[in-house]
């Protein structure tokens, strides 16, 4: 018993002294949370000017933000070491006297609010939490840094590195939203809606922006993709145009599309019919913008039926059956775990779900061109059946038998192409008015096109039981794919650092040398402390020995 307390107080001496003589560290997180990302040591590296870090934090914190100044500092002190010089900081609490505090309002920073727990209340107390980046006359201020628990540490370090690109002056990527053939993007309120979650992720780095087709010849030169958002009317001959010459000169565009939409008609009529307190039934109608032939010429053909897997199906909640109650699970809402990790916004993500989605067949043509890099961005497993026809309901009780049409999975329903891609006038005529000089086609320039056979993924579908907590993975997944979109991936290697993972299966051979390491090397290493103590204290028994036989 005396061995183990004595290598225990060893180990811990010994790790405070190589605290504060060595910045060795080792982390062994599966994300690296406590290590900076690539991107943000690339950022810090690239500074142009040097950047002073304020950071205002108030003394004698309660729990759990007792220990938010010792995290900054490590934090910070790895941008600096990371920067070359470039970077410096200083952590500051203001209060202590009339100065600090002036200094903190001459940033922007006010105190805010936080609970702290007594024995018999609960207050609130006003403190600050405040960082400012500043590079010459320019800066960025977070004013209230958001704490928690777990991996809040990686949060601060999007938050830092979001600050420190957006205060570089760089010119923002805008994202335009594809309007004026129905769909969200023509929804009133949709832009006020989705421009504070670009905000609160980018700040100026990434804009969203409306761009209708309907009524213009061409893409804005700011824009650097396009986001074609379910539509639900038939897009002109012009409008294809559009987005063919956008490809054609380099710009990205991602379909997300959904093969039947509510139909709001005749749900209106049934309502009148039924009366408001009854439960509709799930009544649809096929939504066919006109893109299918079109990007199917580019290699990835969007079929307009429906995928279900009724052994990975969500499970929806209880109904009444012969044999009393049971957990009915839709199959038109399923787990996918087969993701192409190899793409920057599918790496954080180990399963995924998409309500009712369509299938997609990546062409031949598309897999044989040397130019073209194909991914299969999300694939079914192998117990999905795929129904040819676009559903007219997704009622569960729809979808619960399997039909004689089904065919056997797997089935891709998420693609992707990156490279020079092949023009759809290629094969096709002009549209009217069109003359061949306004036609742009550069080999040279790389394009992006992403379809994914899913709409709706970014918000809840509880008619298939897709909640809302899906819903916000697919919102993220969503953003991502943006991020991607845009040829900007920086900030979402470190955003996929905090997003919470699924234990994938141990490999056999890395089972075993953890068992070797906890049976045999562990004690082993006790068993040498207490063999090199045990040898010292002979040596010392030995060594008093002598010392009293020479004594008169």
């Amino acid at each position: 018993m005396t061995i183990v307390i004595a290598a225990i107080g060893i180990a811990f001496v010994s790790n405070a002294m190589l605290s504060q003589v060595s910045t060795l560290r080792l982390d062994l997180t599966e994300n690296n949370i406590y290590t900076l990302s690539e991107a943000s040591r690339e950022v810090v590296q690239n500074l142009d000017r040097p950047v002073q870090v304020k950071a205002f934090v108030s003394s004698d914190m309660p729990p759990p933000h007792h220990t938010l100044r010792r995290r900054l500092k490590d934090l910070l002190t790895e941008y600096r070491a990371e920067s070359g010089g470039k970077l410096s900081f200083e952590v500051i609490a203001p209060g202590d006297d009339k100065q600090t505090e002036k200094a903190a309002k001459g940033y922007g920073c006010e105190k805010v609010g936080i609970g702290q727990r007594g024995e018999d209340k609960v207050s609130l107390r006003a403190v600050y939490k405040c960082i400012a980046f500043v590079q010459g006359d320019n800066q960025e201020v977070i004013k209230d840094l958001k704490t928690g628990q777990g991996r809040s540490r990686s949060n601060f370090e999007y938050e830092f590195t979001k600050s420190l690109m957006n205060l570089t002056d760089r010119e923002p990527r805008r994202v335009g939203f594809v309007a004026g053939f129905g769909g969200p993007a023509d929804q009133r309120g949709f832009m006020r809606q989705i421009s504070p979650v670009f905000q609160r992720l980018y700040g100026d780095l990434i804009k969203p922006t409306k761009v209708d087709l309907s009524n213009t010849t061409e893409v804005p030169q700011d824009v650097s993709a396009l986001v074609v958002l379910n539509p639900n009317k038939e897009f002109s001959d012009k409008a294809k145009f559009v987005l063919d010459q956008f490809l054609q000169q380099g710009g990205s565009v991602g379909w997300y599309q959904s093969a039947t939409g509510v139909d709001q008609q005749m749900k209106r009529k049934m309502r009148r019919q039924m009366g408001r307190n009854k439960q509709l039934p799930d009544v649809r109608k096929p939504l066919n913008p006109g893109l299918h032939d079109f990007f199917a010429e580019y290699g990835l053909e969007l079929r307009q039926d429906l995928v279900l897997d009724r052994e990975n199906a969500l499970a929806m909640g209880m109904t009444m059956t012969q044999r009393g109650l049971a957990r009915i699970s839709n199959p038109a809402a399923f787990t996918i775990s087969n993701l192409d990790t190899s793409l920057p916004f599918t790496r954080d993500f180990s399963t995924l779900a998409l309500p009712a989605p369509s299938s997609i067949q990546i062409r031949a043509a598309a897999r044989d061109n040397e130019t073209l890099e194909v991914f299969e961005v999300m694939k079914t497993a192998d117990t999905a059946r795929r129904r040819p026809e676009a559903p007219t309901s997704l009622g569960y009780q729809t979808l619960r038998q399997p039909t004689e049409n089904e065919k056997k999975g797997p089935f891709v329903v998420a693609a992707a192409l990156q490279g020079s891609l092949p023009s759809y006038y290629d094969d096709h005529s002009l549209p009217q008015g069109v003359s061949q000089d306004q036609v742009e086609q550069d080999a040279s320039s790389n394009g992006r096109l992403l379809v994914i056979g899913s709409g709706n993924f970014y918000r809840p579908v509880q008619s298939v039981g897709y909640s809302q907590r899906l819903a916000s993975m697919g919102g993220q997944f969503f953003v991502s794919s943006i991020e991607w979109l845009v040829q900007d991936s920086s900030l979402m290697q470190i955003r996929g650092k905090s997003r919470p993972r699924l234990i994938g299966d141990v490999p056999t051979a890395i089972k075993r040398q953890i068992q070797f390491i906890n049976i045999a090397c562990v004690p082993a290493l006790f068993a040498l402390i207490g063999l090199f103590m045990m040898f010292r204290r002979r040596k010392r028994r030995e060594s008093l020995r002598w010392r009293d036989s020479d004594d008169p």
